[in-house]
């Protein structure tokens, strides 16, 4: 076990010894389809080895917090039906994720938190770990929540190692609501990297390798209907930008069915 498994495993830990005192907790599991726009396809489909092509995913996701902070985390398999040596965007993929925010002051009412996450995605040849070390606070006004956060930015890539890798900053909300006596929901997350390293600005555009903007944005915003206890539908609207290994913007749509325990 390398050294960031010990570090995840750690933080699980904790969580688990955190989950008698949390104030809530969630799990579940789902079915998605991603299905990239005909922009994008176009804009990446001369590689090249970026292109992008419509996959489905399943995925395994949960959280908690209390007074001690909050623990998130997913585990995807991306083309599961697939075998891990397929053509490129049709093999078998896997990403997870970790964030901890753990409460250390208060500032009036708003939380100064030490943030960390880190993002894992690997196939049969390439692997890619982000990791983020800063900090953080939650904001809320209403039925709306924000929680931003800003840090550190070391990566791990294959054939190049683990370097720092400029900085990231980004935020999730979220903002329940009722419509027409249905439970809804509107959430988003989004990060910005900024101040990249050379090293790692690689990408494709237009049949070539060039080198991205020292800047970049990932992320997404969804709509959930929560059409009974158990049962979560969602539509997502997933874009990034110097991203993906595509030195251009590209966006898409993720339909997804969750079953919540």
């Amino acid at each position: 076990m390398n050294r960031t498994h010990k570090t995840l495993a750690a933080l699980i830990m904790a969580g688990c010894a955190s989950l008698a005192h949390a104030d809530y907790s969630f799990s579940n599991i789902s079915a998605n389809w991603l299905d990239w726009s005909k922009g994008t396809e176009d804009r990446t489909g001369k590689g090249p080895f970026g292109n992008k092509a419509d996959f489905g995913y399943l995925e395994a996701e949960g959280g908690m917090g209390g007074n001690w902070g909050e623990l998130y985390g997913f585990v995807d398999i991306e083309n599961p039906d697939k075998s891990t040596h397929e053509a490129a965007g049709q093999n078998r993929r896997y990403a997870s994720k970790i964030v901890a925010r753990a409460n250390v002051a208060k500032i009036g009412d708003l939380p100064v938190q030490i943030y960390g996450h880190v993002y894992d995605f690997r196939d049969a040849d390439f692997f890619d770990q982000n990791r983020v070390l800063g900090v953080g606070t939650s904001l809320s006004a209403g039925q709306l929540w924000v929680k931003p956060f800003i840090g550190a930015h070391q990566e791990l890539k294959s054939d190049i190692g683990a370097h720092r890798n400029g900085m990231m900053a980004g935020w999730v909300l979220g903002y329940p609501f009722q419509l027409a006596g249905q439970s809804m929901m509107v959430t988003q997350w989004h990060e910005i990297e900024f101040a990249r390293e050379d090293r790692f600005l690689a990408m494709g555009k237009d049949g070539n390798v060039v080198n991205g903007r020292k800047t970049a944005h990932n992320g997404a915003v969804s709509l959930w209907w929560n059409a009974t206890k158990s049962v979560t539908g969602g539509l997502t609207y997933r874009y990034a930008d110097q991203k993906l290994g595509s030195a251009t913007f590209q966006n898409g749509l993720i339909s997804t069915v969750k079953y919540n325990f």
